[in-house]
């Protein structure tokens, strides 16, 4: 099905008078976001929604609306900000903390009720984890979806990314060019299609364990990408949270599940309910912000961070121990006094748009 263009302020609060019932579980919304370098030194170009139950995909053109993209109210009051601020209407996102971080910087939005299905990914493992995983690997490896379903996604996917993709002759600006191709419309719109599945993959392996601290992490995320000293690229993004390497809930904990029942999946929606703007509330302490992968390091945690990236400095194109792919990063500096944070110089290794994480190897980064 072809996404819907939402380009003017009657379409957007059409589309948000149509939202009906958005509110606890299961979710309605998700989410991703697309932009020239989407962060607050780059732009938001597109919001990219999935609808659930009707699977219906919506792209809101930021570009052309600018900030009537999160003012503009239905009849009841409702904008996109509102929609996004809320803690009760949940959202589903692929790693959040690059599209809070343009969300707040350029929008002044403060996002809750996200759910960060990169974190739920993590959580759910029975092997390594040392470093996440990007979202097309997640989409590679889910074996329940078909050959011929992930070829068709493939095809999109590497006609996507030529469009704009610097190393394949491409540029990001491609997000802003209008009219938007129908290339970049299929690209933005095909990734969402895949998280309700995979949400569901993950969230049946899940205790209440693991789920507490996928919600404590993913409120670290948010608040970390609001911060000054947030650096959105380089390798220190592929980092799990440092006491997520070692927990292993005990087995009265593993049987404990009932922070994860939704509730019946949700029918045809009739008539829709304003929410209201709450930013995130939750104190963060020095452990949070520790625990945290996005977090830009500096000086005194080197030796910490030395221990834990060893993974991240390999040579050897083989698959390791672990089943991860080594990378092209062998040698260099990963401390924190360079500019970049140990990134590598001026290199962009989540310039893969979460593809691959920047860690595996895989891409051209």
């Amino acid at each position: 099905m072809e996404p819907i263009f939402i380009d003017t302020t009657a379409a957007l609060a059409d589309f948000l008078g149509g939202l009906g019932e958005t509110l606890g579980q299961p979710p309605r919304l998700y989410m991703d976001l697309e932009g020239n370098d989407l962060s607050r030194a780059g732009t938001l170009s597109l919001v990219t929604i999935l609808l659930e139950p009707e699977k219906d995909v919506y792209l809101i053109d930021v570009t052309t609306l600018g900030q009537k993209a999160f003012t503009t109210a239905d009849n009841s009051g409702r904008t996109f900000k509102s929609v996004m601020e809320s803690p009760d209407i949940i959202k589903v996102f692929f790693d959040i903390r690059n599209d809070s971080d343009a969300l707040y910087s350029l929008y002044g939005i403060r996002v809750a009720g996200i759910e960060d299905l990169q974190l739920m990914e993590l959580a759910s493992r029975n092997f390594s984890k040392k470093c996440v995983n990007g979202l097309a690997k997640c989409i590679d490896g889910d074996h329940t979806i078909g050959y011929a379903e992930k070829r068709q996604w493939q095809t999109v996917k590497d006609q996507g990314r030529k469009s704009f993709d610097p190393a394949r002759g491409g540029s990001y600006s491609v997000f802003d060019q209008r009219p938007l191709s129908e290339v970049m419309k299929r690209y933005c719109a095909q990734d969402v299609t895949f998280m309700p599945h995979l949400r569901q993959a993950y969230r049946q392996k899940l205790c209440d364990a693991w789920w507490r601290k996928i919600e404590t992490e993913t409120v670290t995320r948010i608040q970390l990408s609001q911060t000054p000293r947030y650096n959105g690229k380089g390798r220190h993004m592929a980092l799990a949270p440092t006491s997520w390497m070692h927990f292993v809930p005990s087995s009265s904990e593993r049987q404990l599940r009932t922070l994860l029942q939704d509730m019946p999946d949700r029918n045809a929606v009739e008539k829709s309910r304003p929410s209201s703007p709450s930013p995130v509330q939750m104190p963060i302490g020095k452990r949070d912000f520790d625990d945290a992968a996005a977090v830009a390091r500096g000086p005194d945690e080197s030796v910490e961070l030395a221990q834990r990236v060893a993974v991240t400095r390999r040579s050897s194109p083989d698959v390791d121990s672990d089943g991860d792919f080594a990378g092209r990063y062998g040698g260099g500096s990963f401390g924190g006094d360079s500019p970049d944070y140990g990134s590598s110089g001026g290199d962009d290794f989540t310039a893969c748009d979460k593809d691959d994480c920047g860690y595996c190897g895989r891409c051209a980064y």
